[in-house]
């Protein structure tokens, strides 16, 4: 169905495997919301949730104006609607957006959906849901696209209810977007069995991702050595062995993409609030408003299953520009850190993380926790 919506709007070329495939796909970062009607699939869209490396919008957009050290930010795309089920009022669309911004905000823990769109969607995306410019420019090609043209939007899922009653006071109620995507609540919503906020919990099985790989998709053929490289890392266990074998790669230190909510504890016992970005064997990236205090860190502690772990010891502190650093730790001190890099254990669930377990932080500094 991607495949054809694609293809029929000039957005990719045909390939020969009748699959759309982008390295995104296979991370554990990236989630897709599929609509169905008995057992076919009839519309999907994703998210691929921001880490390390750059989302596809950020080749030609800078995501500068919303980065902030405590905000979570995600790409939406790939939204494709079965022609079957296609209608003048977009009432199918509307459905899997309304359920894809309620997972964001209320499951994944996110602030900002960005998005790049054809020019001549703006009157939906920016009129109607209220998404904002990250830029003025127009790209003239977007090769993600196949060359299409394309402007940059955010939506702010903090500031969404307050937009939508502001721009959606007094509006019949059949138009009002204000009730439908806040207020209206449709039992066929489905709520994801876990939710995480460190993406381990969120790898494909091997038959799963091999099918990916070297399935009908050929996705392997898409993806650079750096790429493969990269992937294995975040499929270190040795069930993966016999899918990336063939490839004659080293031998992977594993990573877990995040977006996990923590404290260094300071020399001085003051603690500062951090956001871990990234977790791996050796060094711990963060984002941190006063990075600087983070020199004297001593340990630091992660929110894990709503309670905080035994306090992980700190080796050194390393600057890195911004708002970020890289905290090395001793990996001896560290069960939970190594239980989330070897899968083992729960994944981390900010929903049900409560705020009463959090100690030493004010209410202002307990936005990002999710």
């Amino acid at each position: 169905m991607l495949y054809d919506s694609y293809t029929s709007a000039g957005l990719m070329t045909e390939n020969g495997t009748g699959y759309r495939f982008i390295p995104y796909y296979v991370l554990p970062s990236c989630y897709t919301f599929i609509a169905k009607t008995g057992d076919t699939v009839i519309a999907t869209t994703t998210l691929i949730v921001k880490s390390r490396e750059d989302l596809p919008l950020e080749k030609i957009f800078s995501l500068s104006p919303i980065q902030q050290w405590n905000r979570r930010i995600a790409e939406g795309g790939t939204l494709a609607i079965h022609p079957d089920h296609r209608s003048r009022n977009g009432e199918l669309v509307h459905a899997l957006l309304k359920y894809t911004f309620q997972l964001a905000r209320e499951d994944l823990g996110l602030h900002d959906i960005v998005m790049a769109s054809n020019p001549t969607h703006r009157a939906f995306y920016e009129g109607l849901l209220l998404f904002r410019r990250l830029s003025e420019e127009v790209i003239d090609t977007f090769d993600y696209v196949n060359g299409a043209p394309a402007v940059g939007g955010h939506l702010n899922l903090t500031e969404m209810r307050k937009d939508y009653a502001a721009t959606y006071q007094g509006v019949p109620e059949q138009r009002n977007l204000f009730k439908y995507y806040m207020e209206y609540e449709f039992d066929s919503f489905q709520r994801p069995d876990k939710v995480v906020s460190t993406y381990n919990g969120n790898r494909w099985s091997p038959t799963n991702l091999d099918l990916f790989l070297h399935g009908p998709m050929q996705g392997a053929s898409a993806l650079t050595r750096s790429e493969l490289e990269l992937l294995r890392r975040r499929y270190p266990s040795r069930d993966y062995d016999w899918i990336f074998n063939r490839y004659s790669l080293p031998e992977p230190s594993a990573l877990v993409d995040a977006n996990a909510a923590g404290f260094v504890r300071l020399k001085s016992q003051n603690t500062t609030p951090v956001v871990v970005r990234r977790i791996e064997e050796d060094r711990i990236h963060v984002t941190c408003e006063r990075p600087y205090e983070l020199l004297e860190g001593r340990e630091l502690e992660l929110l894990h299953n709503s309670k905080f772990q035994p306090p992980t010891t700190l080796q050194s502190v390393t600057l890195t520009g911004g708002s970020e650093a890289t905290l090395r730790y001793d990996a001896a001190s560290s069960p939970a850190i190594t239980a989330l890099l070897t899968n083992a254990g729960k994944a981390l669930q900010p929903r049900q993380a409560a705020l009463s377990e959090v100690r030493n932080y004010h209410d202002n500094e307990l936005a990002f926790v999710g």
